[in-house]
């Protein structure tokens, strides 16, 4: 991202992944077979504001590179609150759904509203940080009850939010270059972790005479993303690349598309 993009770009540049998970996870609220008001996504963008916030509060960063992220982090708000009015609008909506979006918001009004005073500023995003997990507790709570741990994938969710904070750091143009690295290593770690998760609970619900494969070649390509995406990884680690926002994106729109393949897989 250029130093002098001109801050209509940033904020599309911006806007657009939020606005593609958007499309996605309700996309593949449609698929599922029983009407539940839960996003498939949540957890990831949860994990990417949690994220963030290790770098507001560990990162060395100046005042511009602080503002310049926050404002980044207000993109995700967008995600909240379109999800609590839908969530609101069903008949069948999850109370705890609501209130994981709730804590989403509050995570982006403290990250955007954060003071320059370092020990109010460091309370303020540990606080953050306190309602961020209170998020993601809400949300195992939900997945507790799912039979089909494969369409909410956590795995999958938290690899997602990592490749959502690197493009985060990258929009808003963030020198945390030992920081951006390690996430790309944690990505590599986590998509490595995914497919066994993937395989061990494949040959569980392989076992299972409820479960009905409908498209192999869905649940084919569901794995073959995974290759993809480690070879994107590799190359970048092996020439010693930095991710651009073009290769993040399109690794946050597989990653983000793994639910659809999930669904278009088998039905339980």
């Amino acid at each position: 991202m250029s130093e002098e993009q001109p801050k209509f770009l940033t904020a599309l540049s911006s806007l657009f992944p939020i606005f593609l998970l958007l499309v996605i996870d309700l996309f593949a609220f449609g698929l599922q077979p029983q009407p539940n008001a839960m996003s498939h996504l949540a957890l990831g963008v949860l994990t990417a504001q949690l994220i963030c916030l290790i770098a507001f509060i560990k990162g060395e960063i100046c005042n511009g590179q602080r503002s310049r992220l926050g404002r980044v982090n207000l993109y995700f708000g967008v995600f909240w609150v379109v999800w609590l009015l839908f969530s609101l609008g069903t008949s069948y909506h999850n109370v705890f759904m609501d209130l994981i979006c709730l804590c989403g918001m509050a995570m982006t009004i403290i990250i955007l509203k954060q003071p320059f005073e370092v020990k109010l500023r460091h309370l303020l995003l540990k606080i953050a940080g306190f309602v961020g997990m209170l998020g993601v507790i809400g949300y195992c709570l939900i997945l507790a009850d799912e039979a089909n741990f494969i369409r909410f994938n956590p795995i999958a969710q938290i690899l997602l939010g990592i490749i959502l904070a690197n493009l985060a750091l990258v929009i808003s143009r963030n020198r945390l270059k030992g920081f951006i690295a390690l996430l790309m290593l944690a990505a590599i770690a986590f998509l490595a972790l995914n497919a066994l998760f993937v395989c061990a609970n494949l040959f569980m619900l392989s076992q299972q005479s409820a479960v009905v494969f409908t498209n192999e070649f869905a649940l084919l390509l569901y794995l073959l993303l995974h290759f993809v995406m480690a070879a994107m990884l590799a190359v970048h680690v092996f020439k010693k690349w930095a991710l651009s926002y073009n290769s993040l994106l399109i690794l946050l729109l597989m990653t983000a598309s793994l639910p659809l393949w999930a669904n278009f897989a088998y039905l339980v």
